[in-house]
């Protein structure tokens, strides 16, 4: 009977009490399943979140933080100085970076690898390649908790642009330059010989040409072997002209010399020649292609020229520089190149933006010419080296008569370059070797450098280093000019003071009305610009920026009247003593 009772109950309908009891279990069970559910995907998530952060710790790249504005900034400017960014150097300043560029055309002529301004573009890539840069991104679990994610990002520009902003970089490593030959250090004199950055220098040796190792003590005979070499072999076939070999050679050694001299000034080498062919353009190449240099034609315009330097200086690698080929009816005279060669740090603005670059001028330059015409400033900063073949035609000389035949083509092939550095690094080595010795030349700016040059000449027997200097005047237009001038002024009024005012008369036809012309034989100041007589007020601007200077044998002397408040001049020879008052 119970039995059958049971059945009845289990039969019977479910009520609705019972019915809302059940749904609101099962409720309960489904929610507490979710719950599980959830709490399981937040764990896989916090694992999966742990393992990425573990995994990026055990590869070791430094972390970069990009937190607040101001924070994000700190953080990537001490990432930068404390090296997370690999071949990072600060050059003037400036962080830079070296790099090998990809697909580069290889020439004979530039460093097989680069100097890169960092800037704010370049750090997002570099940051990108070397470190780990994120954000922390709070983000909600599938349990309801927040847990703070580790995600990679690219800092803002200006973040990027403020961190780079500081010139202030005490832990990375100096950058002087790249050079692709040894160098000697400043301290002891001994030879960088081994690849890579040495920091006696701050220079970067990247050697390009198979050279044999330079011995520190070089014999007698490797001495003899090595003047022998450069006399009578590579410079054997050139026309010199007065001591111009000696000028050249000291240009030649010149990119070795200068970071033993502590990165001095060194002037601007003009390589003139009588007419096309004579082998101007062979002395540079000796220069490029054994030292890496780069080569363009002259730009006569002074902005051009501006923007060419600092495109040279920015992008271009290499010890030398050449602006070939100054035209005929053009003088080297721009206040841009003669700023630039006393100038151990160029600045200038980048064209198309607004950034201004510092870098260091590390190079040495050349100019080439027929016949050329050097002004302004730059004179008493060019070692001159003149050419002349004596011939109508150089072009027509056979190479086969020369020692090394087709120079341009022996050139070519690296073990002839390696040669020649050997060569002369064993000779600058000899000179240390031996003391070192300077010979006081006195060169403005440029006096540290032409001491030791005429030092190392002296040392290696070969005379007259800068005794051409004067004959500088001679392609100087300008000086020319002026000391015609004076002296044709001081045969017309001796040791008289005219104003700019009576000197200009002194220039006009005589008239009824005037008689104070004078017979200047064509020799009276004109101006530059159009080759006409200045004014009155023009001719006494230009005879006020010449008070107490010295042209053609004369100086030009200043008077000031301070009760008319007029300026009167005069000219006396050189050998005579300067006027009372005269300023």
């Amino acid at each position: 009977m119970s039995t059958d009772r049971h059945l009845q109950v289990v039969g019977k309908p479910e009520s609705d009490t019972a019915r809302r009891a059940r749904e609101t279990h099962e409720r309960h069970l489904a929610k507490q399943a979710e719950k599980a559910e959830r709490a399981t995907k937040a764990e896989h998530r916090r694992a999966e979140i742990k393992a990425r952060a573990d995994q990026r710790a055990a590869n070791g790249q430094p972390r970069v933080l990009l937190d607040t504005d101001p924070a994000a900034i700190r953080a990537i400017a001490g990432a930068i100085d404390d090296g997370a960014i690999p071949d990072t150097y600060v050059r003037a300043g400036a962080v830079v970076v070296v790099e090998t560029p990809s697909g580069a055309i290889a020439t004979d002529d530039d460093p097989t690898q680069i100097i890169t301004l960092v800037d704010h573009t370049r750090l997002a890539r570099l940051l990108a390649d070397h470190t780990f840069t994120y954000e922390l991104v709070k983000e909600k679990l599938a349990d309801g908790d927040t847990e703070m994610v580790e995600t990679e990002a690219t800092p803002k520009s200006h973040v990027a642009s403020a961190a780079l902003s500081s010139a202030h970089w005490p832990k990375l490593s100096p950058l002087t330059g790249i050079v692709t030959t040894p160098v000697f250090r400043p301290d002891d004199g001994s030879l960088v010989q081994e690849a890579g950055y040495d920091p006696a220098t701050g220079l970067i040796y990247a050697p390009k040409l198979p050279l044999p190792v330079v011995p520190d003590l070089p014999t007698r005979e490797q001495l003899a072997e090595a003047r022998a070499f450069l006399l009578d072999k590579l410079l054997a076939d050139f026309p010199w002209v007065g001591p111009s070999r000696a000028n050249f050679i000291g240009m030649l050694v010149a990119p070795l010399l200068r970071p033993y001299l502590g990165g001095v000034p060194v002037p601007l080498a003009a390589v003139d020649a009588t007419s096309p062919a004579t082998g101007k353009s062979l002395l540079t190449t000796i220069m490029t292609k054994v030292f890496s240099g780069y080569t363009r034609p002259w730009v006569g315009d002074d902005v051009e020229l501006r923007k060419v330097i600092t495109s040279i200086l920015v992008d271009k690698g290499g010890a030398v520089v050449c602006l070939d080929n100054v035209g005929k009816a053009e003088t080297v005279d721009q206040p841009t190149l003669a700023a630039l060669l006393t100038a151990t740090v160029w600045s200038d603005r980048i064209l198309g933006v607004s950034t201004t670059v510092r870098v260091p001028n590390d190079r040495v330059w050349f100019v080439t010419g027929n016949s050329l015409s050097i002004g302004g400033d730059i004179a008493s900063r060019t070692v001159l080296i003149r050419l002349d073949a004596q011939m109508p035609n150089p072009a027509g000389r056979a190479p086969s008569t020369f020692v090394l035949g087709d120079l341009e083509e022996w050139l070519g092939d690296p073990v002839n370059r390696a040669t020649v550095l050997y060569h002369l690094l064993v000779l600058v080595r000899g000179w240390i070797v031996a003391g070192a010795n300077r010979v006081e030349t006195p060169m403005r700016t440029f006096t540290p450098w032409a001491s030791a040059t005429a030092g190392f000449l002296a040392w290696l027997r070969e005379p007259g280093f800068m005794t051409n200097a004067g004959s500088l005047h001679e392609v100087d237009e300008e000086e020319a000019q002026y000391g015609a001038f004076y002296s044709r002024w001081h045969e017309l009024f001796a040791d008289e003071q005219l104003t700019a005012k009576q000197l200009h008369e002194s220039a006009m036809p005589k008239t009824e009305w005037s008689n104070e012309g004078k017979d200047w034989k064509g020799t009276f100041l004109v101006r530059r610009k159009d080759g006409q007589v200045p004014s009155a007020v023009g001719l006494g601007k230009m005879l006020a920026s010449e008070r107490g200077r010295y042209r053609g044998g004369f100086r030009l002397n200043g008077f000031y009247d301070p009760d008319t408040k007029i300026w009167s001049y005069s000219v006396t020879p050189m050998t005579a003593a300067v006027p009372d008052g005269a300023q």
